[in-house]
């Protein structure tokens, strides 16, 4: 590109400290010589991204300007989203930005200064921090130095507006500068070493995939973008999958590989005890009518035995096995994907199986109201997980779409029925430019990240830094506003979640003990590591209620770096109490990492086990486990199998870090069942293997006073009446949904009702088909259902 500077001929001053904290982190020199002030470059952005060598905290920012036109113009300070690979784009100032600021600029050329330590802006020792503004007419100008850019280049012109055809995408143009562009940073190391930073301590996520075992026949690690975590074996030690190489737990901290045994099991796979004989089961994904059940032998081997229910001609993505319809049998969801066919793309529906015992399953997608839930043309899916959103006992499924659709949240009804309300929720996605457009899901995880006993939400979604991010989500986090609604609000900001143009699957875990969960967030490539930029996967930990429960990254001091990764798995697989991680990259390696980091407190551990003829599963799917000490609790759920990201699969462990509490009061597990089982005297740092017990000491987890007697009739075409019975004078709201989560109206808001009040509605302009009547209070929630005929 040929382009026109006009020089510039000033001495410029700017005063540095080089031994005392804090310091300034520069890339220019301090002569000026220019700045792109030819007219070509109006509407172009100038960008400069600064990268100091370790973690710190920023304080002040300084950018050089130059202009003789008085005027205003707004800098903005945003995150790096490409790793350096290309640079972002004002089309993403809404998800990107840390902040701004607006320059009174005086028609000199001039250093300017913004004090921004106030915003919590923190360079990770891996991202760079970018300074960017928009060129106008007559300026101001980024002004440049007399210094020639050395690789890897910082300093940018971005064309904006030069679309890249066919794509009709903006903000992809970019070119280099001459010179490098004169910004500089007061900073505070956090590893400080003279004016800069120490190197990176030791890693305490330690890789020791190679130490394990994990390997081939010549010692290389695998590349699998899948992998799966469950105890084949039953010696309460988790056993790892790596698509079709299968690695058993020596109990010592290494594995062996036991492919001989597996009957020659191919696909990925997830697993559960599906005929509840005691030994577990998988269902191996290939998809196009390959799909496979491979049932668990007492010898430890596995026979391959698949009702055809089960095997559609469609692409598979993530199985889920769940017992959606409480009697004591896994049913199996599976999310399916897309297969494209010379540039045109084809999208699969999600399929519910209802399992009839003996191997048997029945395909219930329309009855359960799956396929209202979902309609043609269908949506993409990367990556599925089963929760329960609103702790009725009732596991719901959470459907991460891709291509920008909404994400899906069929809540369980309990009647053997789901209605799709991911929009009423809250869960669906955040607005874009586009009220139509959300997200690229690809993974998503469920953890009570602030410890009010509530499951949130986090979800891993691909963005992109050019004009495609006006209309998609970033990966998003949102909490769960608790009772009566159970709603959920997006904090993805709030606690300091970044933006990625990669970002893949995550999972919640308590890696240091203090009783607040973190979050590990894979980073997916499309090049092979040393092919071009390295997309490292994040670790942030959760700093608590003291910090507003904010997002550390602490990848660098941590030295978990993997490139390309979209899944990871949680498991203790030394079972030494601390979580360890198994991570899936097919672009580097798969790679095992040993929590090595410094404790900051106690934990506890379970692994339960249900009681099919209490019609609770062998695996306990659908329990939770809460544990109390004093006014503080703790909780986690098993709502099925714990998918992370497509079909990877995480540990059925219980993890709690504790903090500093050494006495717990009790541990309370509640079943399926409706059952509840209480627990005194347990030790912390102790794992526990809880069997089912139906005695007198467990209880009915909480039918609630309030009650809605049954509707009638149902169905019904012209009227339905119930009764509503009430414990105490307390409001009372109750709402009428369609199966797609629509309100249609309210019956009652915010009434009293003293002991009962019989309701009477009539329906007959509604449309055929099922109806959700929701109550609620402050504390309480009970659904009902009728059909309208």
């Amino acid at each position: 590109m040929k382009i026109s500077i006009t020089f510039v001929a000033f001495l410029l001053t700017f005063f540095t400290n080089t031994f005392a904290q804090p310091v300034i982190y520069q890339e220019c020199s301090d002569t000026p010589l220019g700045s792109y002030s030819n007219i070509q470059f109006v509407s172009w952005e100038e960008i400069v991204m600064l990268k100091p060598p370790g973690p710190c905290k920023v304080n002040k920012i300084y950018i050089a300007l130059a202009g003789t036109t008085p005027k205003l113009d707004t800098v903005w300070i945003v995150g790096d989203p490409a790793e350096g690979a290309t640079v972002p784009s004002e089309f993403v100032w809404g998800i990107n930005t840390y902040t701004n600021r607006i320059i009174n600029h005086q028609g000199q050329t001039v250093w300017y200064e913004m004090d921004v330590s106030n915003d919590n802006i923190r360079a990770d020792g891996i991202s760079s921090i970018i300074i960017q503004h928009v060129i106008k007419r007559d300026g101001p100008w980024f002004l440049t130095d007399n210094q020639q850019q050395k690789q890897p280049y910082h300093s940018w012109l971005l064309d904006v507006w030069r679309p890249w055809e066919p794509y009709n995408i903006y903000g992809v143009y970019r070119s280099s500068t001459l010179g490098n562009y004169m910004a500089k940073m007061e900073v505070e190391y956090e590893f400080p070493e003279g004016n800069t930073s120490a190197p990176p301590p030791p890693p305490t996520l330690v890789d020791k995939t190679k130490d394990a075992g994990l390997v081939d026949n010549q010692n290389n690690p695998f590349k699998s973008e899948i992998v799966s975590v469950a105890d084949w074996n039953n010696d309460g030690l988790d056993d790892i999958a790596i698509r079709t190489n299968f690695f058993q737990n020596n109990g010592n901290g290494t594995f062996t590989k036991i492919n001989d045994k597996m009957n020659n099991i191919q696909g990925l796979t997830v697993w559960a005890d599906a005929d509840n004989d005691g030994y577990i089961d998988c269902f191996a994904l290939n998809g196009w009518k390959n799909d496979k059940m491979y049932w668990g032998k007492p010898d430890g081997t596995f026979e391959e035995d698949t009702d055809p229910t089960l095997q559609l001609d469609a692409p598979s993505v993530t199985p889920i096995w769940l017992d959606y319809d409480h009697d004591g049998l896994l049913d199996l969801f599976i999310a399916y994907g897309r297969k494209e066919v010379s540039g045109q793309e084809t999208y699969y529906p999600d399929q519910l199986f209802k399992n009839l015992g003996n191997r048997k399953f029945k395909n219930v997608t329309e009855e359960a109201g799956i396929s209202a839930g979902e309609p043609p043309p269908y949506y993409d899916c990367w990556g599925a997980s089963a929760c329960d959103f609103n702790n009725d006992g009732w596991t719901d499924i959470f459907v991460a779409t891709y291509r920008l659709a909404p994400d899906l949240l069929f809540v369980n009804l309990g009647d053997g029925t789901f209605a799709e309300m991911g929009q009423v929720i809250g869960v669906h996605g955040i607005p874009t430019y586009s009220p139509s457009t959300f997200g690229h899901g690809m993974g998503s995880d469920w953890g009570d990240y602030d410890n009010d006993g509530y499951v949130d939400l986090a979800v891993g979604n691909l963005g992109h830094p050019d004009s495609r991010g006006l209309f998609s989500n970033p990966s998003l986090i949102f909490h769960n506003d608790g009772p009566p609604d159970f709603l959920y609000s997006d904090t993805k900001k709030q606690l300091g979640l970044k933006f990625f143009e990669m970002n893949a699957g995550l999972c919640w875990l308590d890696l240091n003990q203090d009783g607040y969960q973190d979050i590990f967030h894979c980073q997916y490539s499309y090049d092979a590591k040393g092919a071009g930029t390295d997309r490292y996967s994040r670790v942030y930990l959760n700093e608590g209620p003291d910090k507003q429960f904010n997002l550390k990254d602490v990848t660098w001091e941590l030295g978990s770096y993997i490139h390309g990764a979209w899944s990871p798995v949680r498991l203790d697989y030394d079972n030494d109490g601390s979580m360890d991680l198994l991570v899936a990259s097919n672009q580097e390696n798969v790679k095992l990492f040993h929590n090595k980091l410094k404790n900051r407190g106690n934990w506890i551990s379970f692994r339960v086990k249900g009681s099919p003829e209490n019609k609770v599963p062998n695996d306990a799917f659908g329990s939770s486990i809460t544990v109390h000490s004093g006014q503080k609790l703790f909780y986690r759920s098993l709502p099925g199998s714990i998918m992370n990201a497509r079909a990877s699969q995480s540990s059925n462990e219980l993890h709690f870090g504790l903090g500093q509490i050494n006495v717990i009061d009790s541990v309370i597990i509640k079943y399926p069942n409706g059952n509840k089982q209480k627990l005194t005297n347990l030790q912390v740092n102790k794992k526990y293997y809880i069997e089912y017990i139906n005695t007198d000491v467990s209880e009915k987890i909480i039918s609630s006073d309030w009650q809605i007697s049954d509707i009638t009739p149902n169905p019904a075409s012209q009227s339905i009446s119930f009764i509503v019975k009430s414990p105490s004078s307390t409001p009372v709201t109750i709402s009428i949904y369609d199966i797609k989560g629509n309100k249609i109206e309210d019956i009652c808001c915010n009434e009293i009702i003293s002991t009962e009040k019989a309701f009477s509605l009539n329906i007959s302009n509604f449309n055929c088909g099922k109806y959700i009547i929701w109550l609620k209070t402050d504390k309480v929630s009970s659904i009902k259902t009728f059909i309208k005929i």
